[in-house]
């Protein structure tokens, strides 16, 4: 999820000011640039990305020679499939089959998209007691573990307490779903990953609260594990630790609000007695993927962007503003790569663009996309 209590400007020259009432208005400096929203809804504040930037610290990740490449990049993207307008598409993950299963935060259900393209898109399920539908892992042949909860997108304000976790076996048909945990203290459940798949534990992170729970999915035992101040949020009414990931005995985590991809060492029980550094500075982060020892992939939901972390860097790969309205990702959300016939192909989940959230003039719906990464990855 990006997040969507900011209120942001990624043009140097645009200034922001709140409104004394709760009607989106837009507003470009003396000196030119973007229009921006000036609003004082609920949990709306501003993002200084610009101005105050964690520092980088080393990081794990080799920088890659782009400019050799064969094709220039940005990569052109792919619409698989394009939802309605006001369909606000979440995360997803790849089957066995190579279709993709995708949650969509704008109602409580689970999609099959054909990852050909070919097929006609397929509830797999739809939740009850939720409005929404945010991450989604594998843990076993075929059966993935899918958050499920409410998330208002008029208000863009989540309803704590209503989270839970469920069981999603996609092999039957219908799919057979069970209810695993519920999270009454849990504000915004978001990313979701394997942390031993052996014991079927989870860890799941709140991207509100700053923390991450670890699920023992066999008995619904849940743990708070982890809080770390780049977890955090710099306001408590905004959006901090988003996506996770686990490799090298190291959870990788976005952190919207603070701009960076950080990690911290963690003991086989998810808990930690390290402190989170961060690896890179990453605009508007949501969630990421990695790809074999040195590529990380990230979902740049605010500007428009699928990132490459390239050393100390991150270069865009897909989308951007440059990168004209045909082949633009408009809102990113998340990211997967295909099966193993179908490796080399980055799937992506967009929203429609954060801004028509923030300015309620919603005019797009969010959508499947893919960007084949072949000779870049």
């Amino acid at each position: 999820i990006f997040d969507p209590f900011l209120i942001y400007a990624v043009d140097a020259e645009v200034c922001l000011t709140f409104s004394n009432t709760h009607e989106p208005r837009f507003a470009r400096s003396e000196t030119g640039g973007t229009p921006i929203m000036h609003c004082s809804a609920p949990f709306s504040l501003l993002l200084l990305s610009a101005s105050f930037i964690v520092p980088t610290l080393s990081t794990p990740f080799k920088g890659r020679d782009l400019d050799r490449r064969r094709t220039p990049l940005p990569l052109p993207v792919k619409i698989l499939h394009q939802f309605s307008v006001g369909t606000w598409m979440e995360n997803l993950s790849i089957r066995p089959n190579g279709k993709i299963l995708a949650t969509a935060l704008s109602s409580p259900e689970l999609v099959q998209v054909d990852n050909l393209g070919i097929e006609p898109v397929k509830v797999v399920h739809t939740f009850a007691n939720a409005a929404s539908c945010s991450g989604i892992t594998e843990l076993g042949q075929d059966v993935f573990y899918v958050v499920a909860g409410t998330f208002n997108i008029s208000t863009l304000i989540p309803v704590p307490g209503s989270w839970s976790v469920y069981r999603v076996d996609a092999s039957p048909e219908p799919a057979e779903v069970s209810l695993v945990a519920s999270f009454p203290s849990s504000i915004l459940l978001n990313g979701i990953t394997v942390l031993n798949k052996d014991k079927k534990w989870l860890l799941i992170s709140d991207s509100v609260a700053g923390v991450v729970y670890r699920l023992e999915a066999d008995t619904g035992k849940v743990v708070k594990v982890l809080e770390d101040p780049l977890m955090k949020s710099d306001s408590s009414s905004s959006l901090g630790i988003n996506g996770i990931k686990i490799k090298t005995n190291n959870l990788y985590f976005t952190n919207t609000n603070k701009n960076i991809l950080a990690r911290v060492l963690i003991k086989d029980d998810g808990t930690s007695t390290e402190s989170a550094t961060v690896v890179v500075n990453s605009d508007f982060p949501d969630d990421f993927i990695f790809n074999g020892a040195q590529d990380v992939v990230v979902a740049q939901n605010g500007v428009d962007r699928l990132g490459l972390v390239s050393g100390e860097t991150v270069e865009t790969l897909a989308g951007g503003p440059s990168n004209g309205t045909e082949s633009k990702l408009f809102g990113p959300t998340a990211v997967q790569f295909g099966s193993k016939a179908d490796s080399t192909k980055a799937y992506i989940t967009t929203n429609g663009g954060i801004a028509q959230y923030e300015a309620g003039n919603v005019t797009r719906g969010g959508t499947i996309s893919v960007v084949d990464v072949q000779g870049y990855l």
